[in-house]
């Protein structure tokens, strides 16, 4: 007689999904005899108010880290609902409609301290094997003994989509999911809305905009332009004390520099060592965005200009300054250095304005290049 085909249903938000999630699923496959593993994203949990990210991106996050898999599939079932689906709603359907194979459920064991309020939980679990994996030591082993569901080890990183929304232990995910989520500027209402205030944030998501146009304008890629440009204030409002820990950190012959430009530099050390942005060119355009330096990239000045001209900047002339950006890239940069150079030694004197801002306009203006 022919065994039926087993295959085990894994369901979650996957917001984002993780390396704990890909080796559930591979040990699934590889050690415990499962044929396929079928991967089930939520359109929300019963469990959960809302999603930080939309189904798209959770789809292309998955579709991202299980593309060398053959033995996975992605099923939208519980996203095409539209409304927040129940396991035993979402088995059943399965059950009915392949009716030949032996289907199981996969959770981590921290889904054990609420188990038994799932929705129809007596007859859920007559109807499913589940195959809980120890994510960590606390959970509720008495539920697993009750119900005699075993328990499995797998390799373990201990994460949680939680930390990763925060920046927290970014080194151990899979780098490819990290780079879409900076790509994409994803969780920005929890990397960056809640460290400034709403002025300052609004302004960093013009300047994503104006980058783009800029870039678009100049043949560069305006999504990574618009990285650059949403995160070139990421430090902005950080407090003297953290913005000098960094520089003492990372390069502390930069505390000469003037403070209302140590964010610069700070932003480019957080979004390298905190983010793990491994896109060199966006962090030399933060690093460069406020006076600039010898030697830019287009990219460089892209950032530089879009912070000046964005659209809620209102000072006298600045309509000229971003006509003059979107007519020529590269005048339009020299003309607001000029601008930037004349008000620092108004506002501060000449001996306070920094060197780079000196190096930077003695390159493009007094050396004409």
């Amino acid at each position: 007689m022919k065994n039926n085909k087993k295959i085990a249903l894994f369901g979650g938000s996957f917001d984002p999904v993780h390396t704990d999630h890909f080796n559930m699923a591979k040990t699934c496959h590889d050690k415990l005899g499962f044929e396929e593993v079928w991967i089930i994203p939520t359109f929300l949990n019963p469990f959960k108010s809302s999603t930080k990210t939309s189904n798209e991106e959770r789809l292309n996050l998955l579709n991202l880290i299980f593309e060398n898999e053959p033995y996975i599939k992605i099923d939208k079932f519980e996203m095409n609902n539209n409304r927040v689906t129940t396991t035993y709603e979402t088995v059943s359907h399965f059950k009915e409609l392949y009716s030949d194979i032996d289907f199981s459920f996969v959770i981590g064991s921290d889904n054990l301290n609420r188990l038994e309020e799932w929705n129809n939980f007596d007859e859920l679990i007559k109807m499913i094997h589940f195959i809980v994996f120890e994510r960590s030591n606390e959970y509720k082993k008495e539920v697993a003994t009750k119900y005699h569901i075993p328990i499995y080890q797998f390799e373990n990183n201990f994460l949680s989509s939680t930390k990763l929304r925060e920046l927290k232990e970014l080194n151990l995910l899979t780098p490819k999911v990290n780079d879409y989520i900076n790509y994409h500027l994803l969780y920005l209402d929890i990397r960056v809305k809640p460290f400034m205030d709403k002025k300052r944030y609004e302004h960093c998501l013009n300047v994503g905009e104006m980058a783009a146009e800029l870039a678009k304008n100049n043949g560069i890629d305006p999504q990574r332009a618009k990285v650059a440009g949403t995160l070139h204030d990421i430090t902005k409002r950080w407090d003297n004390e953290k913005q000098i820990a960094y520089l003492r950190k990372y390069d502390k012959t930069l505390l000469i520099e003037p403070k209302p430009v140590w964010h610069s530099y700070t932003g480019a050390f957080h979004l390298k060592h905190d983010w793990l942005i491994k896109d060199e060119e966006i962090i030399n355009a933060v690093y460069n965005h406020t006076v600039g330096c010898e030697n830019m990239t287009k990219l460089d000045m892209i950032i530089f200009c879009a912070d000046k001209i964005s659209k809620e900047r209102n000072y006298e002339n600045v309509e000229y300054y971003r006509a003059e950006c979107f007519n020529n890239l590269k005048t339009g940069f020299k003309k607001l250095l000029i601008n930037q150079y004349e008000v620092a030694i108004k506002t501060h004197g000449i001996d306070a304005i920094g060197k780079k801002l000196l190096r930077t306009y003695d390159y493009y203006i007094k050396g004409d290049k």
